[in-house]
């Protein structure tokens, strides 16, 4: 089906697109994929808790999405550290518990979270302990809340979604070159040598982070030289009314 279409947008990996590529691929352009370097893997843990977090402040319990990290100097002491392969003892974690937004998620008392800790890529530990005594260290007495727990590795996740190449649900490693130069060097990093096949996923400019932009901007590399469109369509709510009332 895909060599009948004239369009192709694909939002995977370098190291998915070369294994679909099935070797069609320039020499010089598959090295430029074969060098793209991976980020620090993402480990998972689901949890089901008996009560609420209990935050020594609070407050916090008001956000459905928390950031521990500690000061400064510990967030970039552990970041540090899992990007160069070395497991932090204290490794950032964001946590989400859904019921703060939606209250329907509770039953019977029980609440569902879920939280991910950055590790080295490829970590293959159990995560469960490291981020439950990471976010213990926040909300004292909150390992005696917990019910049940399923811990995901940073390898299992690679397992799960092949794009997450050893855990790095970023699409790629955010180096000074690999911001603007992804996933391999080109005027159009979107457009690949393959004729009407383009990349779209965070392994493009800009990245991880700014969520739509990857897919927006290989839109109109694909209009701009598949179709000769040049002005993009609008898309913001109010265009269609607009149209209509005009």
């Amino acid at each position: 089906m895909l060599h009948s279409a004239k369009l192709v947008l694909l939002d995977v990996s370098p190291k998915e697109f070369l294994r679909m590529s099935n070797g069609r691929l320039p020499p010089r352009y598959r090295r430029g994929l074969e060098r793209y370097r991976y980020g620090p893997g993402a480990a998972k843990v689901d949890l089901l808790v008996s009560e609420q977090v209990p935050w020594k402040n609070p407050a916090v319990g008001g956000a459905a999405t928390v950031h521990l990290g500690g000061t400064h100097r510990e967030v970039f002491a552990a970041e540090t550290a899992v990007s160069a392969g070395v497991p932090a003892p204290e490794p950032f974690v964001l946590l989400v518990d859904p019921s703060v937004a939606d209250p329907g998620r509770t039953r019977h008392g029980k609440r569902p979270l879920w939280a991910y800790a950055h590790v080295p890529n490829g970590d293959d530990s159990d995560p469960t302990q490291l981020i439950t005594s990471r976010i213990e260290r926040y909300a004292p007495g909150f390992t005696d809340t917990v019910i049940a727990g399923r811990g995901i590795s940073a390898a299992s996740y690679e397992g799960y979604n092949p794009n997450y190449v050893g855990g790095d649900i970023g699409g790629g490693a955010m180096t000074l070159r690999q911001s603007v130069l992804r996933p391999a060097p080109r005027w159009d990093p979107y457009r690949t040598p393959l004729p009407g096949v383009y990349l779209c996923s965070a392994s493009t400019p800009p990245g991880p982070g700014v969520h739509g932009m990857s897919g927006y901007l290989a839109a109109l590399s694909a209009l701009r030289h598949e179709f000769g469109v040049r002005k993009p369509p609008a898309l913001g709510p109010c265009s269609h009314t607009a149209a209509h009332l005009g």
